[in-house]
C-alpha cells in the first residue's frame, strides 16, 4: 500500500494542477513564443567559405565587365566622332556638287543660246587649243 504521505502529495498536485492549468499553459506558451521570435529576429551565422567564394568570383566577373563596357563607350566615343567627321565631309561634297551642277547648267544653258562663233570661243578657252 501506498503510504499516507504520497496519497497527500498527489491530492495536493492535481488540486494545483486542477487551478493552475490555465496560468502554467500561459507561462509555457510565452517561453515558446519568445524563443520564436529570438530564432527569427537572430541574423543568421556568416556565409559558408564556398559562397564567399562564389560572390568573389562573380564581383570579380561584374568587374571585368564593367573595364570592357568602359572601353566599348570609349571606342563608340571614338567611331561616333569619326562619322561626324564623314558626315561633315559628305555634307560638303554635296555642297561642291550642287554648285558646280549649277555651273555646269548654265554653260549649257549659254551653249543652246550661243552661235557657232561663241561655241568655238567657249572650247578653245576651256580646252586651250
Amino acid at each position: 500500500m501506498e503510504s499516507n504521505c504520497c496519497v497527500k502529495t498527489r491530492k495536493i498536485m492535481k488540486n494545483f494542477l486542477k487551478y493552475n492549468w490555465k496560468t502554467i499553459s500561459l507561462i509555457i506558451f510565452g517561453v515558446i513564443f519568445i524563443y520564436l521570435l529570438v530564432r527569427v529576429f537572430t541574423p543568421t551565422p556568416d556565409m559558408s567559405e564556398l559562397n564567399k567564394y562564389k560572390l568573389e568570383q562573380i564581383d570579380k566577373h561584374i568587374n571585368e565587365m564593367k573595364t570592357l563596357q568602359k572601353s566599348l563607350s570609349d571606342s563608340i566615343q571614338v567611331y561616333q566622332h569619326k562619322i561626324d567627321e564623314i558626315d561633315n565631309k559628305i555634307s560638303h561634297i554635296k555642297v561642291e556638287k550642287k554648285e558646280v551642277n549649277n555651273f555646269y547648267t548654265q554653260k549649257k544653258e549659254e551653249i543652246k543660246n550661243a552661235d557657232n562663233k561663241q561655241i568655238d570661243s567657249l572650247l578653245r578657252s576651256r580646252y586651250n587649243f
